[in-house]
């Protein structure tokens, strides 16, 4: 169990020992259930909503250098709680001073939207390929003009033309993206803040959680999420994390979205309607649904090229940090993840 997920009001956690005793109400059913995990199973505990969790059990799991990430009820990314092992002040001072290297930013930059786009068109093309879609003209279309942007990415000098070519980019691939949802779950736009309909809470909340893993690597790894390359510093935002996020949306956010609800695992009931922001959700017992095939896709093993060594989207995570740990200290360029 890499990952543990404790969620919701009705959830109490203590220390046992070396375990984590889970208790859980069922309060449809009027019964309660436990569960014990040993801390040496961890490697993260992620926190949703306000369960009962006791201060030994903070303090026992960053003693065993288990990153704690909170989120709230209803997915928010409230932030984290990190042991003290990210003790590579040299790297980040290191850090600090590439921030204000233009020629770096933009080359970063170039190699992180070329990745996306890449990845965007190559999550197109496989989806159209399995429902014999590829030589649709809105296919086509798509495809060829991502393929385009990217032509042009190459040829830019601009850090705000990699930012526009970026935006373009994502629009088309959403605008064709939509053609695969099931009719049960229609795609028009993104919505964010709060999300409008039950397809963009799910794509919201996977993001988020794809995120808050993307962070705590980079603090495990000696790095400050607030100094990123493509997105800007702002007050609040972990710049860096959403940099490495942008690569991994099309080939692991969207589809695992995209498997959820063509495959029947998440449905329209599993949502819900905030009546303070009028934000749709998801339920608990969606989520319980969502953190296994999470799981499961997070660490299903595949070669990124041809003959290559196996990994999981985990490494894939761990091999991009790396990469910008490496691009900081040498100033040599990098290559992110690209989908097979």
């Amino acid at each position: 169990m890499p990952t543990l997920y404790i969620n919701g009001k009705d959830t109490e956690v203590n220390l046992d020992d070396r375990r984590l005793a889970i208790n859980w109400m069922d309060l449809k059913n009027d019964e309660v259930f436990s569960r014990d995990v040993p801390l040496h199973d961890l490697d993260r505990v992620v926190i949703i909503g306000m369960p009962s969790i006791s201060m030994a059990v903070l303090h026992s799991l960053l003693k065993a250098e288990i990153p704690v990430f909170l989120l709230s009820y209803n997915g928010h990314w409230l932030g984290s709680m990190m042991p003290n092992n990210d003790m590579n002040g040299a790297r980040r001072l290191r850090q600090y001073e590439v921030s204000s290297d233009e020629d770096l930013q933009l080359r970063v930059a170039k190699r992180l939207v070329h990745a996306k786009i890449r990845n965007m068109r190559r999550v197109l093309q496989r989806l159209a390929a399995n429902r014999k879609q590829s030589a649709d003209m809105e296919q086509l279309d798509a495809c060829n003009s991502l393929a385009a942007l990217i032509n042009d990415l190459e040829r830019t000098d601009l850090l705000e033309s990699v930012r526009g070519y970026e935006g373009v980019a994502t629009a088309i691939y959403f605008k064709r993206l939509g053609a695969f949802f099931p009719p049960e779950f229609p795609f028009v736009s993104r919505s964010r803040h709060p999300p409008q309909d039950e397809t963009n809470s799910l794509l919201s909340w996977t993001y988020t959680i794809v995120m808050a893993e993307i962070e705590a690597e980079i603090r495990c790894a000696g790095l400050d999420p607030c100094f990123g390359f493509l997105h800007e510093i702002s007050t609040g935002r972990s710049s860096l994390a959403c940099d490495l996020l942008e690569p991994l949306r099309a080939p692991l956010c969207d589809l695992l979205v995209m498997n959820l609800v063509n495959h029947g695992l998440i449905k329209k009931e599993h949502f819900h309607r905030d009546a303070d922001d009028g934000g749709v959700y998801l339920n608990n017992s969606a989520r319980g649904i969502f953190f296994n095939e999470y799981e499961e896709y997070m660490l299903r093993r595949f070669a990124e090229t041809k003959g290559g060594m196996h990994v999981n989207f985990r490494k894939v995570i761990f091999n991009m940090i790396h990469a910008i740990c490496n691009t900081i200290e040498d100033k040599e360029d990098r290559d992110f993840f690209l989908m097979p």
